[in-house]
């Protein structure tokens, strides 16, 4: 028996894929790491808008549920409305999660804390992402978690670029997921042209 779609799944596709997703054959973009590409993805687009926080909550929470985190967050800026909105959601759902965030560096004043939330010592976190495309945000956001002395229970991304990311985490020892890859948008975007009459 197949399993029927997710239809709060199919719907955050598709708005990614109309609000977020760009190609182009001429103009390069140029992405976090340097590297040149000719699809560019910015997920604030949809995770700051209310229907898309809505279903990013909703998709990643039921991701996530039977894992029990104390936390769930990551590195700023990305990941922010996307731990917000899944923290949301676990409370209307009468299983509160928490959210933190990761500063890129520790502040310079203060407690000099670089993450922020109310986390408990040794709390059991899944760590989001909108893309992950090398890992290294992912990875530095890891290193702060564990040096605090958490327990990353999970990785979980919008979009693989499927650049290395996937192995990257899994050579840290990271059990890793991504609703969407790459090649999903890449697929729809040819199948939109072969579609479009010439």
């Amino acid at each position: 028996m197949s399993i029927p779609p997710n239809p709060f799944k199919t719907r955050l596709f598709d708005l990614l894929y109309a609000r977020a997703f760009r190609l182009s054959d001429t103009t390069p973009f140029r992405l976090a790491s340097g590297k040149e590409s000719r699809c560019y993805i910015d997920c604030r687009e949809v995770s700051l808008d209310a229907e898309g926080a809505f279903l990013i909550g909703e998709v990643i929470f039921e991701a996530i549920r039977a894992l029990r985190p104390d936390s769930v967050g990551g590195m700023t800026l990305g990941a922010d409305p996307i731990a917000t909105a899944v923290s949301l959601t676990s409370f209307l759902k009468q299983q509160p999660i928490g959210a933190f965030i990761v500063r890129k560096e520790p502040k310079d004043h203060g407690r000099g804390r670089q993450v922020e939330g109310t986390l408990r010592p040794g709390a059991r976190v899944v760590v989001v992402e909108d893309v992950v495309t090398t890992g290294g945000s992912t990875l530095r956001a890891v290193a702060a978690l564990r040096k605090e002395g958490h327990h990353i229970l999970k990785v979980i991304s919008l979009i693989d670029r499927q650049e290395g990311g996937t192995a990257a985490l899994a050579a840290a020892d990271l059990s890793f997921e991504s609703l969407f890859t790459l090649d999903d948008f890449i697929r729809r975007a040819s199948s939109s042209d072969m579609s479009t009459p010439s």
